[in-house]
């Protein structure tokens, strides 16, 4: 079963984690990767840029419902 895109909006939470991330934007690095910026949904002041492919792999994050 194929993984949807990632977009902004959608929640995601790493596997036994408490924290719940959401995607603000969508945005290449330097040498054209995919990755999606994620504030805590708690807390918009933090925030990370996670690769999009490690979005999509369900070891390391969950979507959200």
């Amino acid at each position: 079963m194929a993984r949807r895109d990632v977009e902004p909006g959608q929640k995601y939470r790493q596997p036994g984690g408490s924290a719940l991330w959401v995607v603000v934007d969508l945005t290449q690095d330097a040498e054209g990767m995919p990755h999606a910026r994620l504030v805590r949904g708690d807390d918009a002041t933090v925030v990370k840029m996670i690769a999009v492919s490690a979005l999509k792999d369900t070891k390391l994050y969950k979507i959200e419902e």
